[in-house]
């Protein structure tokens, strides 16, 4: 017994201090840009009824998610993402609601990583959902809204992939394969398994031919600017295929035209999670991460298992990647935590000490009062906080400032001096 108790478990951290302030600090920043552009904040519960997330276009393994029992003995999990249970409020309570529904949110999602590899299995997803829309322009919101985000985080180099789950299951829908073999390429190509990509197509030449094993095998190398939509136009003369690329060309000229294609590049062997997207699809990398740190796109399917058949598409930013980033990138995060000012005073002083306190703090300054009854106790604690000014309360009239770096003990006037 007792054998944990001084750690956490695997895959979780504890934040202190200027850590968790940067994490408020780009949440806050996250969130307005979401309700400036007219979303919505919801809240869903930490616990969810496991048959949440137990249904069709549900894209999240049941191996992945946390589950316990209620004292009813149904099976509960911790949620282990957003875009489901706003599904689920758009189809129950919000069913009878305007539409399209424009929500936003900043939560902690619980998946379990055995091979952590920097993962983590409790991080803060915060996105946005459109429910109600199938026009492209609700495509290209969240597009927008994604890099707008990114922008306002302040990131550097960045890049929203592009593509679309039509893309690939046009070129599918044409082979003569079973689903399986179909499911055994789409794995090889998400993984970069390309050596065993090729031995696999290889060992159905005689099904597949020639021509249409050279399209699959070009598909990881359909990357980079808008020249990519002729060499893969060229590729393929599935409907379903051209009309897919026919969307991320629409897509790409609406965002040159609002002058931020600059941010944007394509990879049509983009092919994850093809039962739970619809269309477009889109992922953001950032120098320096190795894993992406927004990923979104079309999900037409999912709020129908919540009894309401709309249309949907969205996008979730990984906050703690964000961070990992910024910190790699030297970025100035946020405000400092550190107070402009502590005041030390005698007990008979307190409730004056709490007065200046209440003016300086109104000023917009930082200010904290001293616990300690000793002024050499008060500025040795300044010193570790690296708080630069004591104001000392002496009397019933005088207040003095004392600058630590300079050494300098001073008349502090409240209307001469102010802070």
């Amino acid at each position: 017994m007792g054998k944990w108790k001084k750690n956490i478990p695997d895959g979780t951290r504890d934040l202190l201090f200027k850590d968790c302030a940067n994490k408020r600090y780009v949440e806050e920043v996250l969130k307005k840009i979401y309700i400036d552009r007219g979303f919505l904040e919801i809240i869903t519960p930490t616990l969810e009824f496991y048959d949440v997330f137990d249904g069709e276009n549900v894209w999240i393994d049941q191996e992945k998610m946390y589950k316990l029992f209620d004292n009813k003995g149904r099976i509960l999990v911790l949620r282990p993402d957003i875009t489901t249970p706003a599904a689920r409020l758009a189809g129950t309570k919000l069913k009878d609601s305007f539409y399209p529904l424009k929500l936003c949110y900043c939560q902690n999602v619980f998946r379990t990583n055995e091979d952590l590899n920097g993962k983590r299995n409790e991080f803060t997803q915060s996105g946005t959902e459109i429910i109600g829309c199938s026009e492209l322009r609700a495509d290209l919101e969240v597009i927008v809204t994604a890099i707008k985000a990114l922008l306002a985080v302040r990131v550097k180099n960045f890049k929203v992939e592009l593509g679309h789950i039509g893309f690939f299951k046009g070129i599918m829908d044409e082979l003569k394969l079973e689903q399986e073999e179909k499911e055994k390429i789409r794995k090889f190509i998400e993984g970069k398994n390309y050596a065993t990509l090729k031995d696999f197509l290889q060992s159905k030449e005689t099904v597949l031919g020639k021509e249409n094993i050279e399209v699959i095998n070009s598909l990881p190398a359909l990357f980079g600017d808008i020249s990519v939509l002729q060499r893969a136009k060229e590729l393929t003369g599935s409907s379903v295929a051209q009309k897919a690329l026919k969307n991320i060309e629409d897509i790409y000229y609406m965002l040159e035209s609002m002058g931020i294609s600059e941010y944007v590049s394509l990879d049509l062997g983009m092919v994850h999670n093809i039962d739970y997207y619809t269309g477009l699809i889109f992922r953001a990398y950032i120098e320096g991460a190795g894993d992406d740190v927004l990923y979104g796109g079309r999900y037409d399917g999912l709020v129908s298992n919540f009894g309401l058949d709309v249309p949907a598409t969205g996008f979730a930013i990984n906050v703690d990647r964000i961070l990992d980033v910024l910190r790699k990138q030297n970025s100035k995060i946020g405000k400092s935590i550190t107070p402009d000012y502590i005041i030390h005073s005698d007990t008979k002083g307190l409730a004056r000490a709490n007065l200046l306190l209440e003016y300086i703090t109104a000023k917009g300054y930082r200010t904290e009062l001293s616990l300690f009854s000793a002024e050499e106790e008060t500025i040795e604690y300044a010193a570790k906080r690296k708080i630069k000014e004591v104001l000392f309360i002496e009397g019933t009239e005088e207040v003095y400032i004392y600058n630590l770096e300079r050494g300098i003990r001073d008349k502090f006037s409240l209307v001469e001096e102010q802070p």
